[in-house]
């Protein structure tokens, strides 16, 4: 494997890494009571929504080489 290729790999991981790491921020964020009610429905509809998002996201990285 060329270095560029290992380069990609490691951006790929810590792309994913990345996204898992948002989509826990945002589920705590979701389940949380409080944070619902200072954030509002509209952002909380908006975090289900760049939850999903990252979950296709992460789908798409892990096909790829």
């Amino acid at each position: 494997m060329s270095n560029e290729n290992q380069n990609n790999l490691i951006n790929k991981e810590d792309l994913i890494k990345k996204a898992k790491e948002t989509i826990d921020y945002n589920n705590s964020l979701v389940d949380d009571d409080a944070a619902v009610a200072m954030l509002g429905i509209s952002r909380i509809v908006n975090l289900k929504n760049e939850i999903e998002e990252l979950k296709v996201f992460i789908k798409v990285l892990n096909r790829l080489a």
